[in-house]
């Protein structure tokens, strides 16, 4: 997995989404659906509650796509994921 650490990420988000509620497959959906209305280059920070999202799906799905991916773990139940988008 691409993993970026530092503020690379989390200081230049170009899009938000707020995917907490939902489980899979809609918040890989939906993040999917955000990164198409991004340019290369751009960064997309999703708001998470659903653990299996945060840690593997949406993880797995950048992995395939060679997407740069920052997590950032805010309290038990809540994850801040940075996506740059590279196509």
């Amino acid at each position: 997995m691409a993993l970026e650490m530092g503020p690379v990420l989390t200081e230049n988000v170009a899009q938000t989404i707020d995917i907490r509620g939902q489980i899979c497959p809609y918040t890989l959906i939906e993040t999917r659906d955000a990164l198409k209305t991004l340019g290369a280059g751009q960064v997309l920070e999703v708001i998470c509650d659903y653990e299996p999202a945060a840690t593997m799906t949406i993880p797995h799905f950048c992995e395939k796509k060679r997407y740069p991916l920052q997590v950032v773990r805010d309290g038990p139940d809540l994850w801040h994921l940075y996506i740059r988008k590279t196509d």
